[in-house]
């Protein structure tokens, strides 16, 4: 056991403090550990330990699992909305309900074009949180008051044929989005906002105070509300080694129209089947279903 956790530290690079926190001693508790000098309850370290490796073996084991990003017909329509925006300069909106694929989409556009600024906002970001990690993004500074930073952005961005996405960017409060709007304006470059449908809401302003940005919008896509059977289909064959049919129509009934539960449905299912040392079929499928908030 000592040796696996060695091994272990050794091969993925962790320490014995990480180690010791996850198991819930201390740091010297490990270190004596290894190297035999421990004069504690000895066998209990040894449960610890089996229960982390195992644990980590299991996690190793589900990062084989991720779904791979496919190029589906709605995967396809979103690629070329983006790259319009990229190569025109343009401001796109791209929204949906959740689980439909927007954060993937755009993580799989920027792995392509590594010219491309991708933000992943949340409720925190303000007008000049959005330029500072814009600004640190680009190699500025990331300092100074907004009329500072936003002279960063634009001086670091214009003419330069980049593209900016911003992800879930209903998150966003009216004079960030004010601000994404001046660095579209003055440096020329292509924005995508993508999130939820309040986003369009957003995007117009309760009382109108962002007809400027949504004057600026050229093109919108509406993911609507749920995947395509299809789509989902052709996400399913490729999620599973050699699935039959039943399992790729029970997986997509089992999705109810999202990716996102897609995906969890997908890595589950191969987990049970590698417990169960057998193949992945329909009635794993509908028992792991049962088992996933809707």
């Amino acid at each position: 056991m000592k040796q696996d956790l060695q091994d272990y530290i050794s091969a993925s690079g962790s320490t014995q403090s990480a180690v010791a926190r996850a198991i819930g001693v201390t740091p010297a508790v490990v270190n004596q550990y290894l190297q035999g000098k421990y004069k504690g309850d000895v066998a209990a370290v040894d449960r610890a330990v089996g229960a982390f490796l195992q644990k980590q073996r299991e996690k190793a084991a589900d990062k084989k699992l991720a779904v791979p990003y496919v190029y589906t017909t709605t995967a396809k329509r979103v690629r070329d909305m983006l790259r319009l925006a990229h190569l025109e300069g343009e401001t796109v909106v791209l929204y949906g309900q959740a689980g439909l694929g927007k954060t993937r989409a755009l993580a799989a556009y920027r792995a392509d074009n590594p010219d491309a600024l991708l933000l992943d906002t949340d409720p925190t970001y303000t007008a000049k949180v959005l330029l500072q990690k814009l600004a640190q993004m680009l190699g500025a500074d990331g300092r100074g008051n907004l009329s500072e930073l936003m002279e960063a952005v634009v001086g670091r961005l214009k003419d330069s044929g980049r593209i900016i996405l911003v992800d879930e960017a209903e998150n966003l409060p009216l004079r960030a989005l004010e601000c994404l709007r001046r660095v579209h304006d003055k440096a020329g470059v292509g924005l995508v906002l993508a999130g939820m449908p309040r986003l369009l809401v957003n995007l117009r302003g309760k009382n109108g105070e962002l007809k400027q940005l949504y004057s600026r919008v050229a093109f919108r896509l509406d993911l609507g509300d749920t995947v395509p059977d299809a789509d989902l289909a052709m996400i399913a064959r490729e999620a599973l080694p050699e699935p039959d049919a039943d399992t790729v129509a029970a997986l997509v009934e089992a999705a109810c129209g999202n990716a996102r539960r897609l995906d969890k449905l997908a890595r589950g299912v191969v987990r049970l089947a590698r417990m169960n040392h057998k193949a992945a079929d329909a009635a794993m499928v509908r028992a792991f279903a049962e088992m996933l908030i809707h």
